[in-house]
């Protein structure tokens, strides 16, 4: 019969009460901080399959990637808002699996997801990204800002960012270097394909064609998250 919970990765297992109803305290609160920063900043939605411009709208339509090299994690980009207050972020892959069976992506050639999101129009900075590797989470630590324009009733493609697996421990992601590249042909063939109102709409460029940033945010900086293991009692 399992009975007690030993916190492993600092210092061994607690056998203190007082230490073990403390860091029970302290991981409690941890997820909550940690909830509510999800609640203040979440995935952006997909518009639907049948969706249309409308060209009296005030909101555009946002197009853009994530991909990924190496193993199965949560790979996101974090944007904002530069003249109003919208967050959000687009994410590939997944940080935390209970099967560990890899989620589809969009494309045949490189693991990834395509964006296609309603934003308010206006002006909007790619600004952080993190990857989600189970008890680990590695977030860049060099400023950057991509800037996009977003156009009221039209479509706006802002370019791809490609995550490459550059440290690992076991199947645990803790390094990664990204590029931010224009894969215009590669991402449209894409919208094209699953959003068949929007073929022949005109798409606007918003970055230089060939345009590569490598090195983007710099290597990041890991944190792990202590996990709690059931461990019988008496042991």
């Amino acid at each position: 019969m399992i009975k007690g919970v030993a916190y492993l990765g600092l210092g061994g297992a607690l056998t203190n009460k007082k230490e073990k109803e403390l860091m029970i305290t302290r991981v409690v609160w941890t997820c909550v901080f940690a909830l509510a920063l999800s609640a203040c900043v979440g995935p952006v939605p997909n518009v639907s399959e049948s969706f249309k411009l409308d060209d009296a709208s005030e909101q555009g339509v946002m197009v853009g990637s994530v991909k990924y090299k190496g193993a199965v994690s949560g790979y996101k980009v974090y944007f904002r808002g530069l003249d109003n207050e919208t967050t959000g972020y687009l994410e590939a892959g997944k940080g935390l699996m209970l099967l560990p069976i890899p989620p589809r992506g969009d494309f045949s050639t490189i693991k990834g997801e395509l964006y296609a999101t309603e934003l308010p129009a206006g002006e909007y900075e790619a600004w952080q990204w993190d990857v989600h590797s189970g008890a680990a989470r590695t977030a860049s630590t060099r400023p950057f800002s991509i800037k996009f324009n977003v156009r009221p009733g039209e479509i706006t493609y802002i370019g791809s960012f490609i995550f490459t697996v550059t440290k690992q421990l076991g199947l645990t992601v803790t390094g990664v270097s990204v590029d931010y590249e224009e894969r215009f042909a590669e991402d449209i063939a894409i919208l094209r394909r699953d959003y068949p109102n929007l073929v022949g709409e005109q798409i606007y460029l918003g970055l230089e064609r060939g345009l590569v940033k490598t090195d983007l945010g710099g290597s990041g900086s890991t944190r792990w998250t202590m996990m709690p293991v059931m461990v019988p009692a008496g042991m």
